[in-house]
């Protein structure tokens, strides 16, 4: 009856063929087919039994994927980023110094949101080809004596990997808590949270851990809940880490309602861990490591170059290739799409234009996968050479 009161129509929505790729970016990448059985479990209330039960199976294998004992362990609803801006707001406050070891485009996703917050943070830049010295660090840290150091991992812009042993203590030296991004890292190399020293820590589903993004896992030290629980600042609400304890049962005594999290979201990211636990961490490295150094080694057979000089530097998720002088990084990319249907990447932020980005992580870490991608990365460089002439 009040149809006459509608002024803009119901629009139309044709159904849009969509084809499957392998996914072999530096993320999103393909999923486990467990997950996508997970994701279409039946949607449950966030204040029942099942609802928690799931939580806590998430917060245990946390706890291994992290290599943490602490407690506060959880995940934010959202993508990466979620994570990044819940460990920066619960740990740094406002007029506080945050150093940021910069080197790809998420330390500057870092700067960014922490400038947002009126936090002082101060960038210290290295060229994206390479990765921190400590000794430099401990120059940075004695000049401005920050309240948190942040640094990313496996960096996803450059391909490159940070060495973190040895980082925390350097860090708590000097009165700063060690924020790391995993992002890209997480699963697919070697972390010890405890054993390094980290104080906060974030990772997100889409990359080596083959989910869909969306929920974002993160962790804090005992020193970093300190830090928290003495707070004078508010971080947001809907990232506000005591409130989600609460919500997510940290300490065993609350499951209060903080806001209704995607209940297909935590049945993947529960089945995402369910699979890294039943091959356990050390073979799952381990098989990013032998299959990465693979492609490498097929790679260079087709006369491909490295971003990254270093060996030990380069990242055993994601490898930056720079193509021969001539090429555009763009058309090689929808070449391959087109041809093999391999999706790849460009550059990005620092790295935009100057080199590819392949991810061969999760579930496509296979040699099969590495075979493939690598092969279509030589015929397409044949292609586009014989179209140029």
């Amino acid at each position: 009856m009040l149809a006459t009161k509608i002024l803009v129509p119901a629009p139309k929505i044709e159904e849009r063929k969509i084809t499957e790729l392998l996914l072999c970016g530096p993320g999103p990448c393909n999923i486990w087919p467990s997950v996508t059985e997970a994701l279409t479990k039946p949607i449950v209330s966030p204040i029942c039994d099942e609802y928690y039960n799931a939580m806590e199976d998430i917060r245990l294998s946390l706890n291994y994927l992290f290599q943490t004992k602490s407690k506060l362990v959880l995940a934010i609803s959202g993508s990466g980023h979620s994570g990044m801006e819940t460990v920066i707001t619960n740990c740094v406050a406002p007029t506080e110094t945050m150093l940021i070891a910069t080197r790809g485009i998420w330390d500057e996703r870092a700067l960014n949101i922490a400038q947002r917050y009126n936090i002082n943070a101060i960038p210290y830049r290295i060229p994206l080809d390479s990765t921190f010295d400590f000794e430099n660090i401990e120059t940075q840290l004695k000049k401005w004596r920050p309240t948190a150091l942040f640094i990313t991992h496996g960096d996803s812009s450059t391909g490159t990997v940070q060495k973190l042993e040895g980082l925390g203590e350097l860090c708590h030296k000097y009165g700063a808590l060690l924020i790391v991004d995993t992002v890209v890292s997480i699963g697919g190399v070697p972390f010890l949270m405890d054993e390094w020293g980290v104080d906060a820590v974030y990772a997100s589903t889409q990359k080596a851990l083959s989910g869909p993004a969306g929920i974002s896992p993160v962790a804090f030290s005992e020193r970093a809940q300190e830090k928290i629980n003495n707070r004078k600042h508010q971080p947001p609400f809907y990232f506000d880490v005591k409130l989600l304890a609460q919500q997510w049962n940290c300490y065993g005594n609350t499951r209060a309602y903080h806001h209704t999290l995607s209940a297909p979201m935590i049945w993947a990211l529960r089945q995402c861990l369910k699979e890294i636990n039943k091959r356990t961490l050390p073979v799952f490295w381990k098989t990013h490591h032998d299959v990465t150094k693979h492609f490498h080694k097929r790679l260079q057979q087709y006369g491909f170059k490295f971003l990254v000089p270093k060996v030990e530097d380069r990242l055993a998720t994601v490898t930056t290739v720079v193509l021969p002088r001539g090429y555009d990084y763009t058309t090689f990319v929808r070449h391959m799409r087109e041809n093999y249907n391999i999706l790849i990447f460009g550059g990005l932020g620092p790295t935009a234009g100057k080199a590819l980005r392949i991810g061969i992580m999760g579930v496509n870490a296979t040699i099969e996968v590495a075979d493939a991608v690598a092969e279509a990365m030589a015929g397409t460089l044949k292609a586009l050479t014989k179209s140029s002439l």
